[in-house]
C-alpha cells in the first residue's frame, strides 16, 4: 500500500447535510418578546384601568365611600402583585422546560463527548432555534459516534491484516532459509537429497510469489484502483464457462459441481474479474474440506433488481458467530486453518472486493456446509421476466 493511501479517510461516514432554517414565525426570540410583553403589559394595563375607575368613583363619593374605595384599591393592587408573581413563576417554569433544561442537556452531552461517551440523550424537540440547535447536535453526535466506530474497526482490520501478512511471509521464508542453510552446510550429500531441498525451496518461493500477487490485487481492489467494467452478460453461461475451464483440475481433486440456474438471466458482469470469484470459491472449498470428495451446488435466480448467485459446498462450514467475518482479509475461522499451506487468507476478501466493485452484496450462512450468497445487479430493465 502506498504511503499516501489513507483508508481511514474513506471509512468516515458522509457529512450530514446542512439543516434548513427554522420556519418563519417560530422564532425563539419572538416567543420570548411576546411572553415578556405579556408579563409586563397585563399588570400595567390592569393597574391603569383600575386606578382610573377608582379615582372617578372617589371624586364623586363621601369619605366613607372613599375609604372603601381605597381599601378596594389596595386589595386590587395586592391581587395584581399576586397575579404578577404567579405569572413570573409560570414564565420561569416555561423558560426552564424550554430553554434551561435543553441547555443543560446540551452541556452535559458535550462534556460526555470529551470522554468518548456519545450516549447522553438530548431529547428536546421544538420548531424554534433551540430545537434546531438540538437537532443539529444530535446529528453531530451520531456522526462522531459512527465515525469513531468505523475507525476502530479499521484499526482492528489493520492489525489482523498485518498479523496475517507477517505470518504468511514468515512461514515460507523460514522453510527457504532452513533448506538453504542445509545446502550450505553440505547436508544434502546425495543428488536426491539436494533435489528434494531445491524442490521445497522452489515450492515455498512459489507460495511467496502467489501471496505477493494476491496482496497486490487485494490492495488495488480495496483502494479502488481496479474499476470493474460490467456489461450485460448471460450469468449462467458465464459461470458454466468459468467452471469448464478448470474442469480437468476439479476432476483431479474430486470436486463435483452441479447447477440449478435460470439460463435467461442477464446480469452486469465484468467476466475477467468475476472469473476470479469462481476460482477463489472453488479453491476455498478444496482448502478447507474435511473429506476426499467435495460436492458443490451453484444456483442463479432472480431476486428483485439482482441476480442472486449462491455457492454451497458440503464442507465443515463455519461457526455461526464467525460467518460475518469470513470475507475479511486474513481472517481464519479455526487455528488449524492458519497454516500457509491452506492459502493466503485473501481469497474470500478478494471475492468480496470484486463483488463490491460490481455494486453487489454478499453474505454467508451455514446450511449443511458453507453457503455464500452474492447479489449482482441485473441489466437495467431485465428484473422481470
Amino acid at each position: 500500500m502506498d504511503e499516501n493511501d489513507n483508508p481511514a479517510e474513506n471509512l468516515a461516514p458522509p457529512l450530514p447535510p446542512v439543516p434548513p432554517a427554522p420556519p418563519e414565525g417560530s422564532s425563539l426570540q419572538q416567543k420570548m418578546i411576546a411572553s415578556t410583553l405579556g408579563l409586563i403589559g397585563i399588570p400595567v394595563s390592569a393597574s391603569i384601568i383600575i386606578t382610573t375607575l377608582l379615582l372617578l368613583y372617589a371624586s364623586h363619593g363621601d369619605a366613607v365611600i372613599n375609604k372603601y374605595v381605597y381599601m378596594g384599591f389596595i386589595l386590587l393592587i395586592l391581587a395584581i402583585i399576586a397575579f404578577s408573581a404567579r405569572m413570573d413563576y409560570l414564565f420561569y417554569e416555561r423558560t426552564k422546560s424550554r430553554i434551561i433544561i435543553p441547555l443543560q442537556q446540551l452541556s452535559l452531552a458535550a462534556h460526555a463527548i470529551q470522554y468518548g461517551n456519545f450516549n447522553v440523550v438530548v431529547d428536546h424537540h421544538s420548531d424554534d432555534e433551540l430545537g434546531e440547535v438540538c437537532n443539529t447536535f444530535r446529528t453531530m453526535q451520531s456522526y462522531l459516534k459512527n465515525s469513531i466506530a468505523e475507525r476502530a474497526h479499521l484499526l482492528t482490520s489493520r492489525k489482523i491484516l498485518f498479523s496475517g501478512i507477517t505470518h504468511d511471509l514468515r512461514t515460507p521464508l523460514t522453510t527457504i532459509m532452513g533448506y538453504t542453510e542445509a545446502l550450505q552446510l553440505g547436508l544434502g550429500k546425495t543428488p536426491e537429497k539436494r533435489k528434494q531441498y531445491l524442490a521445497s525451496i522452489a515450492s515455498c518461493a512459489d507460495d511467496l510469489s502467489k501471496l505477493i500477487d494476491e496482496l497486490s490485487l487485494y490492495n488495488k481492489l480495496s483502494t479502488s484502483r481496479i474499476i470493474c467494467h460490467p456489461v450485460p452478460t448471460n450469468f449462467s453461461r458465464a459461470i458454466h464457462s468459468f467452471i469448464n475451464e478448470d474442469l480437468e483440475y476439479l476432476k483431479s481433486r474430486n470436486v463435483n459441481v452441479s447447477y440449478n440456474t435460470d439460463d435467461s438471466i442477464i446480469a452486469m458482469l465484468d467476466e475477467k474479474e468475476f472469473q476470479r470469484v469462481a476460482f477463489n470459491l472453488l479453491a476455498n472449498t478444496i482448502k478447507y474440506r474435511d473429506k476426499d470428495t467435495s460436492e458443490v451446488l451453484i444456483q442463479i435466480y432472480r431476486k428483485g433488481k439482482y441476480a442472486e448467485f449462491t455457492y454451497q459446498d458440503d464442507g465443515p462450514g463455519v461457526p455461526p458467530e464467525k460467518t460475518a467475518h469470513i470475507f475479511e482479509a486474513f481472517y481464519r475461522t479455526y487455528e488449524a486453518r492458519s497454516k500457509t499451506s491452506n492459502g493466503s487468507g485473501l481469497g474470500l476478501a478478494i471475492v468480496a472486493e470484486i463483488v463490491t466493485a460490481h455494486k453487489g452484496r454478499y453474505r454467508a450462512v451455514n446450511e449443511n456446509g458453507l453457503k455464500m450468497i452474492f447479489d449482482i445487479p441485473l441489466k437495467e430493465g431485465s428484473n422481470t421476466k
